[in-house]
Formats: structure tokens, sequence, C-alpha cells
């Protein structure tokens, strides 16, 4: 190569190197400027918030999203979409802030952010509004496509069951007179098919004795809550276990054994013995009642709902578990009101839904204890209203969202723990107890052991509806914590309103034969239209 080539070759390169320097500055300063035109954004719709210019400030708001995402500063995202989703709350748009928060639980997740994201999720759900649409139908239509052959499982239908013993109005401990299986379905007016008892581990069988031969005398079976009260190294496959597993097997009567529940929760001694020990000592447990009672008693694993991250870690495994069950109570809390209105949003029934989604698929799941609170006890104050319209919602909603749910028992009892009364008592809240009565009437609702429902549901949503009159029913979920009517339209014209849950209408489908139609659903409070949601269907 001649000198002047090599001279042009360098100067090519050094070209090159300078070009390279500028578009690396350029690109610095660009993406500096930008940083500073974001924060710029940021303060400019904080000040729009201020003068309450929403709307405005969303845009705003908007415009920081794809920098923030570029550059991954996922917290920054997260609360971008938070003050987002609070600016619509501001204008009324729920269904647009629901989208927001939804983005905040996905972006502070990213971030690690985890005790964000669960409140962000909370607040979408308590603000999140969606229908379902069921056919009332012959349980023979559904057959056993929600039974799993366990023992004591109806095909289809739930078994009713409560806790009874502590309240006064229909149990007398001294005399027996009354006696909780004779009084309690005289006040509810309708017989339960099983009792809850609690046991401490350790104890001589023979207390319950009484229990026992009013459970003969009326057909009734025991759910007995077994507790080591002393932790988990007290129970040993000895000679204590081996006994109490036999005189439950002479008791003749069916048992649901529900052996150290709520184990994931820290206000009971077994949980300090942690996930492994439980897991062993459960399937101890099993082992000898399966051995020794095989026929009447059936193992119940039953967390609580809360805290659910840690549910699974105690799973003891299908082969030890017979029933999954759940203890699920809703007390009136407003400090969670993504609207700062003071009302509680939460919905009592989906509360349900993780322990429904882990289980059922394997094992017949229930609501061992539960109930809906009628006072909001750190104000004392009275909440039988919501109380009542979250029972009756919880009840209606439940064969329908959940049919393989196979027994639900009620805590009647205003008990005292850690210094804050629980208030479930049926017979110290009138309206409530009147609440209990209509929703128990429903026919999923068994008596015995060994009823079945003549009824079932099937979902609507997306799928076909024979082309004559149907009985149709809704699940409505709303940002208002109580619904007062549902209108449903058809084509632009009303063709049922119910002032009832769960809003169940008689319509005549003839007419659309052979069409894919949208039933509109709009849900009212005090006539007030709180959302309109739609559903297709195509009628065969």
């Amino acid at each position: 190569m001649s000198g002047k080539s090599r001279m042009m070759a360098m100067g090519w390169k050094m070209l090159a190197v300078i070009l390279v320097v500028v578009l690396s500055v350029t690109t610095f300063h660009s993406n500096d400027v930008q940083a500073q035109d974001v924060w710029g954004i940021m303060k400019e719709a904080r000040k729009l918030d201020e003068q309450g210019k929403y709307a405005e400030a969303i845009n705003k708001y908007k415009q920081t999203l794809p920098e923030f995402e570029q550059t991954k500063q996922y917290g920054n995202l997260a609360q971008m979409y938070r003050s987002i989703g609070d600016d619509y709350v501001k204008l009324v748009n729920f269904d647009l802030a629901v989208v927001n928060y939804d983005k905040e639980a996905e972006y502070s997740a990213k971030a690690n952010q985890t005790q964000i994201s669960i409140a962000a999720k909370r607040k979408a759900d308590m603000l999140r509004s969606n229908a379902q649409l069921f056919i009332e139908t012959n349980a023979e239509t559904v057959g056993a496509a929600n039974t799993h052959g366990a023992r004591f499982e109806p095909k289809n239908g739930a078994l009713l069951g409560a806790y009874a013993e502590l309240d006064p109005k229909v149990h007398n401990a001294q005399n027996s007179k009354p006696f909780y299986s004779d009084a309690f379905p005289e006040m509810t007016g309708k017989k339960h098919a099983a009792y809850l008892l609690y046991f401490k581990y350790g104890d001589s069988f023979s207390k319950l004795k009484t229990h026992i031969e009013y459970a003969r005398k009326n057909g009734t079976a025991l759910e007995i809550g077994l507790q080591p009260l002393k932790g988990l190294s007290e129970v040993n496959d000895n000679d204590y276990l081996r006994m109490l597993a036999k005189d439950v097997a002479e008791a003749g009567i069916p048992i649901f054994l529900r052996f150290a529940n709520e184990m994931n929760g820290d206000w009971v001694p077994w949980h300090n013995d942690g996930p492994k020990a439980y897991i062993e000592k459960f399937r101890l447990v099993s082992k000898v009642f399966h051995e020794e009672a095989p026929d009447n008693v059936v193992m119940v694993w039953a967390p609580d709902r809360l805290p659910d991250y840690n549910i699974q870690d105690y799973y003891p495994g299908d082969d030890a578990v017979d029933w999954v069950g759940v203890s699920l109570y809703t007390i009136f809390n407003p400090s969670t009101d993504p609207l700062k209105q003071g009302e509680d949003r939460s919905s009592h029934v989906e509360k349900f839904d993780q322990i429904y989604k882990l289980y059922a698929a394997r094992k017949p799941v229930f609501i061992s204890e539960g109930g809906v609170a009628y006072m909001y006890p750190e104000k004392k104050q009275d909440k039988t209203d919501w109380a009542v319209y979250k029972t009756k919602e919880f009840y209606a909603s439940l064969p329908m969202l959940y049919p393989r749910v196979k027994a639900v028992f009620w805590f009647d009892s205003n008990h005292d723990s850690t210094n804050r009364i629980k208030y479930y008592m049926l017979s110290a809240n009138q309206k409530l107890l009147d609440a209990y009565k209509t929703s128990i009437s429903n026919p999923f609702y068994l008596s015995s052991i060994g009823d079945e429902s003549p009824i079932a549901y099937k979902p609507i949503n997306n799928q076909s509806v024979g082309a004559s009159v149907q009985k149709v029913s809704a699940y409505v979920k709303t940002w208002s914590a109580t619904l007062s009517k549902v209108v449903y339209e058809i084509g632009g014209k009303p063709v049922a309103a119910v002032a009832q849950l769960p809003w169940t209408a008689s319509i005549n489908f003839a007419p659309y034969k052979g069409k894919k139609i949208d039933i509109v659903i709009k849900a009212y409070n005090q006539n007030k239209l709180i959302t309109t949601q739609k559903v297709s269907v195509t009628v065969k």
C-alpha cells in the first residue's frame, strides 16, 4: 500500500473513531435530556392532580411509561400506573382504574415489591366488575362431573353443617336441654347434616359420649377438630392414638377428622413446628385412622384462608388427605377500600377461590368453619345489612361458581379471641338468621349424608342454551358493596328484572333460535346503575 493510501486509511479510521465518540456523546446527551423530561413531566402531572385536572394528569403520566418500560425501571413504572389508576377512580371510571391497578401489580412484582403488588391486586379486584350467567338444570344432566367418589361425598350438592355448641339459644352444656342437634334445625328451619366439635389431643374420647349419642339419634355426622395444643411432638403412633382411632371407629357415625387445622397461621401452637413436622404428623395420624377406622372416618386437611402464600407448603399428599377444608371468615374491614369511603368491597364467596383452584380437581372441598360477622368490632358499628347481603350472595353463588364444594359449616358463635369479639351468632341477630334460613332453603344444600341435590347449574358464558324457557341466574361482581336489582336485556329490550339474589329469572330463548345473541346485564344499587355487562350465548 502506498504512503498516500496508508494516510487515507488512517484518516478514515480516525474519522470513524470521532464519529463513534460523537454519536456516543450525542446518545448519552439525548437520554439524559429524555430522563430529565420524564421527571419534569411527572412534576407537571402532580401539579395537574393538585388542580383537579385528572384527565390531563393521566395523559402526562402516560408519557412517562415508554421511558420507564425501556429502561426497566419497574418500580417507577408501577408508581405511574398507580397514579393513573387513582385518577381514573377520581373520574369514576372504575373499569380503567382496574386496568391500571392490574399493571401496577404486574410491575411492582417485577420490581420485587411483593406487598405493593398484593395491595394493588386487591384494589383491582375490589373495583372489578364482571358477570357470569348460569342455567339451572336437573342434576342428572351433570352426572358425576363434580364428584371424586370420596367417602361421604354427595355427587351433587353440599352438606349443611354448623358449629353451634356456644349458642345458648340452641345448646345447654349442663343438662343438654336444649341440645344443638335438636334446637339448631328448629331455629334455622332445616336439618343439618353435620356439626363441628373441638377435641384436645390427649383427652379421653369419652368426653364426646353425649355428642355421639345425639348424633346417632338425629342421624348427623361430626366434624372433629383434633387439636394438639402442646405441639406436634405429643403426636406419636402409640397406645393413645391407636385407642382414640378405635373409639372413633366404635362410635359408628360418619366423622370428618380435621387434624391440626389452620396450620398455616401463627395463632396455633402447631404452626411453630413448621411444614415438615406438620406433614409428618398428619400422615402419621392419617395412617393410624385409615387402619383402625376405615369405614366411618375421613381425614380432613384444613388450612385457614390466610396467609395464602404458604398453604401449599403444608399439604400432606393426596394419599393422606380425603377431604380439603378451609376456614373462611369475613369481618367488616374498610381499611382497604380503594375509594376511601369506609366500605368493605371484598367478596366473601371469592375468598374461597384459591383453595378451590388448588384442590377441587383432586379432592372434595368444603368450608370447615366460617361466617360473615354482623358487627364491625373495632368501632362497635352494626353492619347487619352488609352481612345479610354477603351471606345471601355467598350461599346463592357458591353452587354456581364452585360446584365441587361438598359441605359448608356456619360458625354460630359470638366468641372472644385476643380481645376481639367475632359476631356470627345467628340467634343474636334476627335479620342475619332470616338471611341464613332463606339461603339454605336452596335444595343444593343437603340435610343428611347420602342425600343428593336435585338441581345443578351450568355456566352459559360463550356457551349454548336451548331455544326454550330457561331459568337463568347470575353472579354479578361490582365495585358496589351491595346490589338491589338486576335487569336482563336482549336486543336492546328488557326481558326480566329481578330484585333478589341470585338474580334468577325465567327467560324465553325460543325467539332467538339458531342465533348468537348478547344478554346484557345491568346491575343497580338503589336505582343507580352500577355496571353494564354483556354475555354472549348461542341459542340452539
